[in-house]
């Protein structure tokens, strides 16, 4: 290829995200950006908003303004008015931002704005709230008037935002460029960002005079206009936007088809092409990828077209069979001459959607293209419509099926793309039996539904060779960050292959060896949550943009994964298992492992290793926090120690060290050398500490629970009971749990509850964090003054208190942990003479000035038993009777409203004061700060024996719920004495 043929604008290669790679070239475009964060595009308002604090410059020179408005409603209007006023405008939102500033963009058009929108697609609240991808905000704003671009990957998002911003200046009519929410907009990989010139070459300064493009605009400019009009100009004034009575308003609607409307899809036509020659990068109306020999087609917005068409190149070479795509590029105008060019003569169209609009007669993007098809077949018989091309019913109509896919981002996954193809082709049914051709043309992709399809075929899809890789951890651990710097450091290390090897494109460029692609798997959860993280290199451009259930390498920070999921599936014979584990011995690691997976692990000769990230982060700083998220670095080290990569690309040990800490200057230099020094060596120490865990037996013991010894109640009353049997289903714990909690995971059925959106109360009691916290508090009851604000403050309600009488204490522990009948009624019978003893020891400690020799409850019930010389009492007995009580502390020492007071005042009168801290708990760390200078609660590091402790005491506290009389009779006797009991602490 000559140097001649060569694009002149080829773009910079560079590995980032949508939302980066989107905003740097609106950088260069924009004067100004009016913005709200919403996520998933809060991060294109951050950068922009950075650009201006930096003192960047746009590429015509002159300064960025950034306006973060008070909210998505506001920041419309804002950047509507800034755009009226000549200036090039941006504004970045999503979801509810949109549909929140709906009622604004309405009269953008008729104001002559030019402003873009930059969507990251995002499903609406519908019976429950989704931050994820969908495109019911995009489709809320179809009939706006607004210009709407569809991008199937981000580098098509950067092109168009440029192609989309000529458009709106020509047409004098605002534009939305959209790309899907967290699977475009934070997907990893590497693009061609556009140059500086290209923009100055292609758009042309804001300012410059140009021929006045349409007559309906020289009417209303004369000859030459300035490239964007200024509304709002004080040499020039004007009003915007009157109010219009009836003879006017139907004037200014119709009058915006033939003057405006039409004209913009042939600008787009020639932009597209105009933009093609300078770079290389061709769009159109609409892309088409192997369509010209195929009898049946998707068609798809958004992402899902690189998903389909990886699966239709495994399709052609597993079954020999044709199968096109086409992306949809401009949704308005509705491009309707193109679609019907495209779908004329195939036998079977089957369109996908990331929607379900269930009260539809179809959804918008089938229904748009079926009447399109309709207007064609009617031009067989008539020239109903001019400018579009006819259609014989009979021999060049396509059957159309429709599916709903991905809502929330729900995974797309080549099965489910397989399923729609075979459904469509008649080869399987729905999983309700339909087959098409029996009144069925309708599916769901991904779900389980009676009307779903899915294929039991289940590649990956994934180019040959690639290393795949599935991160497992805990959000706030900083795992993200390490995918996300392991991508960036695999990218630099294609550019030293590239210049070591000497490998360049035709543009003189380095070649792409490695292609990268990393997505986050976010959840609307907050810290504490599990998270996944996936990765892939390759060889060729990774199409896939799913879950990756087929993997190399597990990078696993959870030390408790098997808890909550299986951290093996999918993952490849002779892949890497690397686990974060603090066990002296790999005997002990291979003990942590459940049985049912041990025999996975040696069938499928997976390598387990384990590796002490937080030990390694401990010892690089002192601060909590970052320990926390540093110990990801840990695995990055892990990931070169096991995986072939340094050797199948010949790296030497230097050049992968001097890349890294390169790659951790960029991101920690500001901060000075000692944060990336500190990284490194977290990074290298992950490196070397790796160890292998050889295969054991498979029926080893299994300690893979992470608990110590539990004591039990022998009653087995700690099991809640739902006591609403009389209520409807959806409001029963027990209806949750069933399908929510029934161990289903991602697969959970599309049923009737899920409909609906509703958590049944109480459905927290089952709930657990053991596999998010690293430190749980204790509580000193000594210390205790019962002032209640750790349990105002915890944000979990994990801090259950109670008063009881000390009777009631007794007689629960008794009856419920004591084995021996015989011993059990001796100790209750005894039990009301013991707890006048008790009374009298407490009620002296208290009144006591030295309250530091201050007994134990536990140990004064003990040694009260023990003065009785009752021979019938076995030590036995009163072991299981003090291992009870030790584990469930009680205050009475410094709770005087609830003891000392009422003893005083009315002997055997006065309570104990309880608190149990629950398994609901995440380590947080809020009710010790609460707690302050009483130091009644302190964190420590949670061991399995704190964590028995934990649900034992929890199961005491149940066991108390046994004594409907005396439950609270304590209590009930305070609040009795209170005057204005809303004026208590208790209450």
């Amino acid at each position: 290829m000559s140097n001649s043929s060569l694009p002149k604008y080829p773009g910079k290669r560079i590995t980032t995200n949508g939302n980066a790679l989107v905003c740097s070239t609106e950088q260069l475009i924009s004067d100004a950006g009016v913005f709200y964060p919403i996520t998933p595009s809060t991060e294109m308002g951050e950068l922009f908003q950075n650009a201006y604090a930096k003192g960047q410059l746009n590429a015509f020179g002159r300064p960025l303004t950034a306006i973060e408005a008070e909210g998505e409603h506001a920041a419309q209007g804002g950047a509507i008015a800034m755009s009226v006023t000549g200036k090039r405008t941006v504004n970045f939102t999503s979801g509810q931002g949109i549909v929140y500033g709906l009622e604004q963009y309405y009269h953008a058009p008729g104001k002559l704005s030019t402003m873009v929108i930059e969507v990251g697609a995002r499903a609406l609240t519908k019976h429950a709230l989704n931050v994820h991808c969908g495109h019911d905000d995009v489709y809320a704003a179809l009939d706006t008037g607004w210009i709407i671009t569809f991008a199937k990957d981000a580098q098509q998002a950067a092109d168009q935002a440029i192609i989309l911003r000529r458009i709106t200046e020509l047409a004098l009519n605002p534009g939305m460029n959209v790309q899907d929410g967290f699977l475009t907009t934070h997907l990893e990989i590497t693009f061609r960002k556009p140059e500086a010139a290209l923009i100055r070459e292609f758009l042309g300064d804001p300012a410059d005079e140009i021929e006045t493009p349409t007559e309906a605009q020289r009417i209303l400019f004369g000859p030459k206009r300035r490239r964007i009009p200024a509304g709002i100009d004080l040499k020039n004034p004007l009003l915007l936007g009157p109010v219009q009575n009836q003879e006017h308003y139907m004037n200014g609607i119709a009058a915006r088809r033939n003057n405006f409307s039409e004209e913009i899809l042939p600008f787009f036509e020639k932009a597209f092409a105009d933009y093609g020659k300078l770079t290389g990068r061709n769009y159109g109306l609409i892309s088409s990828y192997n369509c010209e020999n195929a009898e049946t087609v998707f068609v798809a917005l958004g992402s899902a077209a690189e998903n389909i068409e990886a699966v239709v190149d495994y399709l052609k070479d597993t079954r020999n069979v044709n199968v096109g795509v086409i992306h949809v590029n401009v949704i308005r105008p509705f491009p309707e001459k193109a679609i019907i060019e495209a779908l004329k003569s195939k036998k079977k169209v089957i369109i996908l959607e990331r929607t379900d609009e269930s009260l539809s007669g179809e959804n918008p993007l089938t229904s748009e293209i079926k009447i399109a098809l309709s207007k064609a077949e009617a031009n067989f018989f008539n020239n109903a419509y001019e400018g579009l091309p006819s259609m014989n019913p009979l021999t060049e109509k396509p059957e159309i099926f429709s599916g709903s896919y991905g809502l929330g981002s729900r995974d797309f996954r080549p099965e489910g793309i397989i399923g729609a193809y075979d459904f469509a082709e008649g080869r399987i049914a729905r999983t309700d039996g339909k087959k098409a051709g029996q009144g069925a043309s309708f599916f769901y992709i991904g779900i389980d539904h009676p009307y779903a399809v899915i294929s039991d075929e289940n590649p990956s899809c994934l180019p040959e060779d690639s290393i795949a890789v599935r991160f497992h951890s805990i959000g706030g651990w900083g795992m993200i960050t390490t995918g996300k710097n392991l991508s960036e450091v695999l990218g630099e290390f294609s550019n030293y292959i590239s210049e070591r090897d000497t490998l360049v494109e035709a543009d003189g460029s380095l070649k792409e060896v490695i292609h990268i692609s990393a997505n986050p798997k976010y959840g609307s959860e907050k810290k504490g949550a599990p998270t996944n993280y996936f990765m892939v290199a390759a060889p060729q451009r990774v199409r896939v943009n799913c879950d990756l259930h087929h993997v190399r390498t597990v990078l696993c920070c959870d030390p408790k994964i098997f808890l909550h999921t299986n951290p093996l599936d999918g993952l490849a014979d002779g892949g890497a298992f690397v686990w974060e584990s603090n066990e002296d011995t790999t005997e002990k690691a291979w003990q942590r492992i459940p049985k049912q997976y041990r025999r996975m692990i040696i069938d499928k000769k997976i390598k387990v290793y384990i590796l002490n990230g937080f030990s390694i982060a401990k010892k690089a700083t002192n601060r909590e926090d970052l320990q926390t998220r540093m110990q990801g670095n840990a695995f990055l080290g892990a990931f070169f120690r096991v995986s072939p990569f340094l050797q199948t690309f010949h790296i030497p040990i230097e050049e992968y060290k001097s890349t890294i800490r390169k790659q951790y200057e960029k991101k920690f230099g500001r901060f000075g050398e000692q944060v990336v020094a500190s990284n490194m060596s977290v990074m290298q120490s992950g490196f070397d500490a790796v160890i292998e865990v050889p295969y054991g037996d498979v029926d080893a013991p299994d300690n893979s629970r992470f608990i110590g010894g539990l004591i039990h109640c022998m009653a087995g009353i700690h099991e809640i009971k739902d006591e609403a049997l009389d209520k409807p289903p959806m409001f029963r714990t027990a209806t949750f749990d069933e399908e929510f909690r029934a161990g289903l995971g991602y697969n959970q059925p599309s049923s009737a509850l899920s409909s609906v959106g509703l958590i049944a109360s109480a459905t927290g009691i089952t709930s657990s964090k053991y596999v998010s916290r690293r430190q749980i508090p204790i509580w000193i009851a000594d210390n205790c003054t019962q002032c209640m604000e750790c349990m105002v403050v915890c944000p979990d309600t994990a801090l259950p208190n109670t008063a009881q009488d000390i009777k009631v204490i007794l007689n629960t522990a008794v009856r419920n942990y004591i084995k021996d009948a015989s011993a059990r009624e001796t100790l209750l019978k005894r039990v009301p003479e013991v707890e006048k003893m008790v009374r009298a020891k407490m009620l002296e400690v208290t009144n006591s000035k030295d309250k530091q020799i201050a007994p134990e409850f536990q140990l004064m019930v003990i040694e009260t038993f023990r003065e009785l010389k009752d021979s019938a009492i076995s030590e036995e007995s009163l072991s299981e009777l003090g291992a009870i009580l030790k584990i469930v502390p009680v205050a009475y020492l410094n709770t005087k409203a609830i003891f000392g007071s009422m003893e005083k005042k009315e002997p055997g009168s006065g309570g104990l004061f309880s608190i149990v801290v629950r398994d609901l708990c995440k380590g947080c760390a809020a009710c010790v700060e609460a707690c302050g200078s009483h130091n009644a609660l302190r964190m420590v590091e949670e061991t399995e024996q704190h964590h028995a402790d934990m649900d034992s005491a929890y199961e005491f506290s149940n066991c108390l719920l046994t004594h409907p009389k005396n439950i609270s009779v304590f209590s009930m006797r305070i609040m009795l004495k209170i005057q204005k009991p809303q004026h208590s602490r208790c209450t």
